[in-house]
Order: C-alpha cells, then structure tokens, then sequence
C-alpha cells in the first residue's frame, strides 16, 4: 500500500488524470465499436460497414475516412500511455485531428454525428489541457530541427490534397450540386442510371441528388476535407520532428497509403480518388515514411 502510494505521488495528479482521459476515450472507441454492430442502438441505425452483410461497397471510403479519423486521434493518444513526455508528438496529432474536425464542422454547418463530437473531441482537448508536458506542448516549432526533405514532399502533397479539400466543402455545403478538380460523375460514383423506374410511372428519378442529400446529411464530403486538412497539417508536424515525431511521420504516411488502397480497389466508390490518383497516395506515403525513418536513423547516430 505504501509502495502504491508513493508511486501515485511520483508520477503527479497531472499525469494521472491525463492517463485516465486517455483511457477513456478508447474505452468509448471500444464500446462504440461494439454498438456499431449490434441492433436496435442509435449507431447500428446509422449503418456503418453494412456491407458486411449487404456487400454493398457504396458508402465503404466514407466509413474508412470517418474511422481513420477517429482512429488517428486514437493513437495519438494510445502512444503517450507510458512515456506522454517523450511522446508529446502523439498529443498534437490526436489535436490536430480533432481540432480540424470541429473547425469543417464549423464551416460546413454539419455536426453528425453530434454525440462523437462531444465524447471523441471533448476527451481530447481536456487530454490537451492535462498534458503532463503543459505549456510546452506547443514549443515544437524551431526551424533548426526542420527535416526539409519532409517539408518538402508535404508542400507537393497539399496540392492535391487542397483541390480535393475544396472541392468535398463544396458537395458538403451545396447539397452535393458542385463539383472540383477530381469531378463527381454519377454514373461511377453512384451507379445513377437514365432507366426509368416503375415506380416512378416512367419518369427517370433523379438518383444523383438522392445520393448527394444522403452523403450531405451525415456529413461525408465534410470528412472527407477534414482527412486532407490532416494529412498536410501532420505532415507538417514531422517535418518539425518534435518529441516522438516518429509516430506524426507514420501517420501523415499511413493516411494516404490506406485511403489511396481503397481507392484503388474501390475506383467506383463514392469519393474514390480511382486507380491513378489512388497509386499516386500509396506512393508519396511510402516515400515520406522511408524519408522520415532515414532521418530518424541519422538522429539516433
């Protein structure tokens, strides 16, 4: 008991109410994951990765995002468990996703699923704010320790990324009527069809803006900027190399890589990047997290 009591004392009030922050936030990851799929809950309503029984791989890039985006906060997270001060990095990345959430939320005037919001994002500022590190969690950016080569590749990146951006705020807060750069054709994104249906007594329906409303309602397009914006934004970060950089290099690669997969093996998907463009992702992450491990390796020389 007394052994107990000093080591509490020893690692401080701010650390362990840091590390139960954390702990909460994946043991709500967990029980939501759970729910998904179970019946008769708000969130098995919703439908996520109903493909597993429908096949129906529609809406399947949408769901990754919204996962990958709630998974990249995740591990963030996860990584500071032991050794938050050395791994202060894992903190800014679960930040930046969720900070970049709420702000396309803002933006879009989207906000579902709502409970999420509150839960994912809530338990991640105030894990923000209980950092063992405090104030110094933001003094990560001195030009000295910039990794250019990184930098670099993350400015080629935003490009595309950017366009792609712009033009998922556009579905998202025009009802899904504007398209950008990387199109939205409705015959491949959507399966639309100029057959008329019986039941619409011979009139074609309009399956394009059915689909779109859909997207828009759940916020979609939204998230789908809101992986972009992440993507430059811990890019960045590596490029930066704070403490525990290692993990933000992985991240800013692995995003791509996984989305630019699914791409790739989903090009009729909606919000697809298709085969080319899919290539082009799986590509870049590879060759920043073999830039980032390179310099990583001279660093510990």
């Amino acid at each position: 008991m007394h052994k107990l009591a000093h080591k509490i004392k020893e690692l401080g009030w701010r650390r362990i109410a840091f590390s139960l922050v954390v702990l909460a936030y994946l043991g709500f990851l967990g029980v939501i994951n759970v729910m998904m799929f179970l019946p008769g809950n708000w969130l098995s309503t919703m439908g996520h990765f109903d493909f597993i029984y429908t096949g129906d791989t529609h809406n399947l890039i949408h769901e990754l995002v919204f996962t990958l985006i709630v998974g990249t906060a995740a591990v963030g997270l996860l990584s500071q468990l032991w050794k938050p001060k050395e791994n202060s990095a894992g903190q800014l990345v679960a930040l930046i996703a969720w900070v970049v959430m709420i702000l396309t939320a803002t933006i879009t005037n989207n906000w579902i699923p709502q409970p999420l919001f509150i839960i994912f994002g809530g338990l991640t500022l105030l894990a923000t704010i209980l950092h063992p590190v405090g104030r110094n969690l933001f003094n990560w950016f001195s030009v000295t320790k910039i990794n250019r080569i990184l930098l670099i590749l993350v400015i080629i990146a935003a490009v595309p990324l950017f366009m792609f951006a712009s033009t998922n705020i556009g579905l998202q807060t025009t009802s899904g009527e504007t398209a950008g750069f990387f199109g939205h054709n409705p015959p491949a994104f959507h399966g639309g069809t100029d057959t008329p249906s019986m039941d619409s007594g011979g009139v074609i329906m309009d399956d394009e803006a059915t689909h779109d409303q859909e997207h828009v309602a759940v916020g979609h397009y939204r998230n789908m900027a809101v992986l972009s914006f992440i993507v430059i934004l811990i890019g960045v970060l590596a490029s930066f190399r704070p403490k525990g950089w290692r993990l933000a290099a992985w991240v800013a690669g692995s995003l791509p890589i996984l989305f630019g997969f699914a791409s790739v093996v989903l090009p009729s998907a909606e919000s697809s990047l298709g085969v080319a463009w899919g290539i082009a992702a799986i590509v870049w992450g590879i060759v920043f997290i073999s830039v980032a491990e390179v310099a990583r390796r001279k660093e510990l020389k």
